[in-house]
C-alpha cells in the first residue's frame, strides 16, 4: 500500500505503517508548503492514499475524486503521544480497510467507511 501523510500530521506516524511505501509531505521538494492540488496530483499519479486532517481534501474528493484514496482523520485535539498511540493501534486496520475502500474517517471510537 502506498500512503502519503499530509503536513497536518507528524512525519513520525510513518513508522506505524511498516511494510508500506509511506511518504510525508515534508519530503517533497516544496516540503510542508506543497499546494493541495500538487498533493492530489501526486496521490493520483502514484496511487497513494492520503492521510490528512485537512477538510479541504474532503471537498476535492467529493467533487473530483482526488486524492486517489482519502483517510480524513477526525480525532479532535489530541496530544502527540495520544495520536501516536491511536495510529499504533489502528494502522493495520486502516491499511486493511483501504484495500477495499477509498474513503475512511478515523474517529476516537471507530473508523467510518464512506466509500
Amino acid at each position: 500500500m502506498k500512503l502519503l501523510i499530509d503536513a497536518h500530521l507528524p512525519s513520525s506516524l510513518a513508522s506505524f505503517f511498516s511494510g508500506h511505501d509511506v511518504l510525508h509531505t515534508s519530503r517533497l521538494p516544496p516540503g510542508n508548503l506543497t499546494p493541495d492540488r500538487n498533493i492530489n496530483e501526486l496521490s493520483v499519479l502514484e496511487n497513494r492514499a492520503l492521510i490528512t486532517k485537512d477538510s479541504d481534501f474532503y471537498y476535492s474528493y467529493l467533487s473530483s475524486r482526488k486524492p486517489y484514496k482519502l483517510v480524513l482523520v477526525k480525532l479532535g485535539n489530541m496530544r502527540l503521544k495520544e495520536l501516536k498511540g491511536y495510529f499504533e493501534r489502528n494502522a493495520d486496520k486502516i491499511t486493511g480497510l483501504l484495500e477495499e475502500h477509498s474513503f475512511l474517517i478515523p474517529e476516537a471510537d471507530r473508523i467510518r467507511v464512506l466509500e
